[in-house]
């Protein structure tokens, strides 16, 4: 190989990976196209509706909030992938209790080889509790995380109204089914490297959410994943999906499975 060609092939190669720097550090962009350009007052004004009406078919949120916490056991299924899940096992089964409408919460891991332990959540800081129910406050991130997340998912028809970018995004079909579409971000209509973007599927009819589009800008700005929500069982006076099924792609081209969430029992106080 001459030295020219070899310096022909490493400038080749330098492009490639800073092509491939650019795409993997761009946000994507999830809008539906009736929103790329712009939204809206009357598509913010129907978004707020929608989500109302979403929010009502779940319980209603002043209900909800009055439950003061919510208690559950559930089984995260990763196909045994324990690299990318993050668990200490796979499945991993665990118990949370959530403070509503905020992100403190405690958990307890029910398998695997730190079965028994409990770490919470509270105003942001990770604490270990010992057997005797004291807490130790030290960072862990891994916890933290799943905590933060686990306990937002557990509450997300309750609390996704906290961003202030809300819109009516018109309406998409998945399977055969069509569904009114309702965009939330924050800081920006635009995707931007911080915040996180997501699509509601709302059934037309029930207002519930069947599908979910968001992206996980923490790890993955360049990705669109999709949930879908699934064997909806009134707790009290609460509807809550019991099974989550998370792919890789949008709810009209998912083309890999992730994991899959279901809940044991559901419970309020």
């Amino acid at each position: 190989m001459t030295k020219k060609r070899s310096i022909i092939i490493l400038i080749v190669f330098a492009i490639l990976l800073l092509l491939g720097l650019v795409v993997v550090n761009t946000p994507i962009d999830l809008r539906p196209e009736a929103i790329a350009s712009g939204i809206s007052p009357a598509q913010y004004q129907k978004g707020k509706k929608l989500l109302a009406e979403m929010q009502e078919a779940y319980g209603g949120k002043e209900q909800w909030l009055a439950k003061k916490t919510g208690s559950y056991e559930q089984i995260a299924e990763w196909y045994g992938n324990s690299l990318i899940a993050g668990w200490d096992t796979v499945p991993q089964r665990f118990q949370m209790t959530s403070s509503l409408g905020t992100d403190n919460s405690e958990m307890t891991l029910v398998n695997g080889p730190n079965q028994g332990q409990r770490w919470g959540v509270e105003e942001g800081k990770s604490y270990h509790l010992s057997s005797l129910g004291e807490r130790e406050f030290m960072p862990n991130d891994k916890y933290q995380h799943k905590l933060i997340y686990k306990n937002y998912w557990f509450q997300f028809p309750f609390r996704i109204d906290e961003a202030p970018i809300i819109a009516y995004a018109g309406e998409a079909s998945v399977d055969g089914k069509a569904y009114d579409l309702l965009y939330v971000t924050w800081e920006t209509e635009a995707p931007n490297a911080q915040y996180d973007q997501y699509v509601l599927y709302l059934d037309k009819e029930t207002k519930q959410i069947e599908w979910l589009n968001f992206t996980v800008r923490e790890k993955f700005k360049f990705a669109p994943f999709t949930a879908q929500f699934t064997d909806i069982k009134r707790v009290d006076d609460i509807l809550c999906p019991f099974s989550q099924y998370v792919s890789l792609g949008s709810p009209t081209n998912r083309f890999k499975k992730l994991h899959e969430n279901h809940y044991q029992w559901i419970s309020f106080e």
